[in-house]
């Protein structure tokens, strides 16, 4: 009778590997499941080593585990049950390229199925599930975006749950751009956070959330607020646990920060209520005042600085996310990404901000894009933000608005123990704006005695950081501020009175400058600017220990390196005329074709060399003709421009391009300008960013160094 069941259940359900399309192991499987929820694997092994050996999937030769596995199995390979009963054995002997090749012919579903019989299936159907999903390495980088419909889908948070062996993870990420509403954040939140609670360790933690728009409806139900405030705290307080040491967060404008609004300063210094004979803005007023006598008796700064925000609705109790103690005594963050503002306001605030109190944040990345349109709630959070993080010694912004650059600057300053300073804004800032600003900072002094942050003017004189500064990397119109404020006189100090031996440098740690142009967005690149960005910043720098030696008091031991970055278009020199302020230049003035580019010899603003030769690489710089003096001096700036040791160039094109050379003749008539070049480093701004460098072929770099004696290296990366 028993012969007879076989029989009839291996007709009903036919062998596996003789099934098209889906092989069937998860059904086989399936169909062998116990009580306790395991899987019986009687036969399968054997079976699956057996036929795929026949069907040539794997070699005798090469897999000789696979042959003897099938020796052993009967001869009557459709009875699963005479296979040998030590089922264990057999799948850790098994090669793991035949399973993979199985599993190959299976959904995702059935996967992560499979991943559920044994730890050694487990070991290899998980991180072969997760490649499908497109994270080919989880435990150093896992970039997992939630999905609205993960019921019904198998993603790559669900397989992190299953796994029994991936418990620590480098740089962990988890996107809701999926999320339009707000609302429906709570189903993701949730299961990042048991996903979190599954790992023993995960160093760096990215929220990505999609950006509201300002004009957009955001939820202000209260129960909204007080059903995702414990979930925010218990993931945040979670991240920590795991002793992440960086925290990203981007784009959450509108998680929370709606049910609060900021209350301006009345002259008098009293928080400002707005219109009091207002019976609404009565009655909330009286609300806030009781709120606030619960915490009267309490000098916590941070606690007493969220009375500056009042709830956005009548009857809305102050609810504010807190860090838990063993978060507080275990954190161990050092870096902080912030491209958000609810963030660093009510509700989030009580925990960020002690957070950030109790850690050690040595790094800042900072986006100026999400802060709110009030200047005066800026300048307070940034004031907030800088006084729970003294010891911040690298700093790096990112995305700056012209209407806040004042601030910016006043803000810089609060950081006395900065020594990197990087500065990278993607909205346009005109130079015009700068000359506002030195204007203004020229004007209004700047008392350095007193603290940075209790002052409502720009920066004049030098730098609070200026001590400790070893590496600064900017723009030309950042640094041409920074170094015409380094240099404008100040008044002298007691120390300064009693004696010092004459001139003292501005950035005696400074060994780095790193000046970045961008030709992007129609913007040309112009010789003339670039020459004088350089004039501006060398006197700054500390001058070289040269023992005994006068002569070279005007070198400097701080080496510059000049970044070109090209979008879309890379016209050589293809240049712009000098920006006047006040007068309109469209953006397609002054633009060279490129092949007038082939056929015309560089010009600086408007024009760098007088005639005409086919070849404008190989022109001699110094036979150009002298312009009108009233403009520009043409030699002074091809002496500033030779000067230069390292330059970077960012081309808008693939790796392959560069090293094809595609790019090679418009780079020869750029290179003309810069005739005393040690190194040259080309980057592709399309491919993805490579740490990898490689040095061209002797060949190839010979062109670029013919002409140029001291050129020793060309890399790309």
């Amino acid at each position: 009778m028993a012969t007879v069941r076989t029989k009839k259940a291996v007709t009903a359900a036919p062998h596996p590997l003789r099934t098209s399309g889906n092989w069937g192991l998860t059904a086989y499987l399936v169909s062998h499941r116990d009580d306790l929820g395991t899987y019986s694997q009687t036969g399968v092994v054997a079976s699956y080593a057996h036929e795929a050996r026949r069907a040539g999937l794997v070699m005798e030769e090469s897999c000789p585990s696979v042959h003897s596995h099938a020796s052993e199995a009967p001869a009557d390979l459709d009875d699963p049950g005479d296979a040998s009963p030590n089922v264990d054995q057999l799948l850790v002997r098994l090669p793991e390229e035949l399973i993979l090749v199985l599993l190959s012919h299976l959904d995702k579903r059935d996967c992560l199925s499979c991943a559920c019989v044994s730890r050694a299936l487990n070991r290899i159907a998980i991180p072969y599930l997760l490649t499908r999903c497109g994270i080919k390495k989880p435990g150093s980088y896992c970039k997992l975006i939630l999905d609205p419909l993960y019921r019904s889908k198998i993603d790559p948070l669900l397989a992190l749950q299953h796994s029994i062996f991936i418990k620590e993870i480098k740089d962990l990420s988890f996107y809701f751009t999926r999320f339009g509403p707000y609302n429906e954040l709570s189903p993701p939140l949730l299961r990042c956070l048991h996903l979190l609670r599954t790992l023993t360790h995960v160093e760096e933690v990215t929220l990505f959330f999609s950006s509201s728009k300002r004009d957009s409806k955001l939820s202000k139900d209260e129960k909204h607020i007080k059903e995702m405030v414990p979930i925010y705290e218990d993931l945040l307080n979670e991240i920590v646990l795991k002793s992440s040491k960086k925290i990203r967060v981007f784009g959450s404008d509108g998680l929370l920060g709606q049910f609060y609004d900021f209350r301006k300063e009345s002259p008098s210094g009293k928080s400002s209520g707005g219109n009091l004979k207002s019976p609404t803005r009565l009655l909330s007023g009286i609300k806030d005042y009781l709120d606030r006598r619960q915490h009267k008796k309490t000098d916590d700064p941070i606690i007493l600085d969220d009375f500056r925000y009042s709830r956005s609705t009548l009857t809305g109790s102050r609810v504010f996310l807190h860090c838990s103690p063993e978060a507080l005594k275990q954190t161990q963050l050092t870096h902080l990404n912030i491209g958000t503002a609810d963030f660093l306001r009510p509700p989030f605030s009580q925990w960020f901000f002690s957070m950030l109190q109790a850690s050690n944040i040595q790094s800042l990345s900072f986006a100026f894009s999400h802060l709110p349109e009030d200047n005066e709630e800026v300048e307070f959070i940034l004031q907030r933000l800088a006084s729970v993080i003294p010891n911040l010694n690298r700093l790096y912004l990112f995305d700056i608005k012209p209407e806040v650059l004042s601030i910016l600057i006043r803000w810089i300053n609060m950081f006395a123990n900065l020594q990197t300073l990087q500065i990278e804004p993607f909205i346009d800032v005109s130079d015009e704006n700068f000359a506002e600003l030195l204007e203004t900072s020229n004007s209004t002094p700047l008392d350095t005695k007193e603290a940075p942050s209790t002052q409502n003017t720009t920066t004049s004189g030098l730098f609070s950081f200026a001590p400790h500064l070893r590496r600064i990397d900017a723009p030309h119109q950042f640094l041409t501020y920074f170094a015409s404020i380094s240099s404008s006189p100040s008044p002298p100090s007691e120390k300064d009175k009693r004696g010092s031996d004459g001139s003292k440098p501005r950035f005696p740690s400074l060994d780095m400058v790193h000046l970045d142009y961008y030709c992007i967005k129609h913007v040309k690149f112009d010789p003339h600017i670039l020459a004088n960005a350089l004039r501006r910043i060398r006197p700054v720098l500390l001058p070289s220990p040269a023992a005994g030696s006068t002569s070279k008091s005007s070198s400097s031991s701080a080496s510059i390196v000049v970044h070109l970055k090209f979008d879309t278009e890379f016209l050589g020199l293809a240049v712009a005329g000098r920006r006047v302020p006040g007068a309109s230049t469209s953006a397609n003035d002054h633009t060279i074709s490129d092949i007038d580019c082939k056929n015309q010899t560089p010009d600086a603003a408007p024009r760098l060399f007088a005639g005409s030769t086919n070849d404008p690489a190989s022109c001699p710089v110094d036979a150009a003709d002298a312009p009108d003096s009233s403009q520009i001096d043409v030699s002074a700036d091809i002496f500033e421009l030779s000067k230069i040791e390292k330059l970077r160039l960012g081309l808008p094109g693939k790796r392959d391009d560069i090293l094809q050379g595609k790019f090679d003749d418009k780079i020869l008539i750029l290179l003309s300008l810069f005739k005393g070049l040690k190194s040259i480093r080309l980057a592709s701004t399309e491919s993805a960013m490579s740490k990898v460098k490689e040095e061209l072929s002797p060949l190839h770099s010979r062109v670029f160094k013919e002409g140029r004696p001291a050129l020793r290296k060309v890399e790309v990366i």
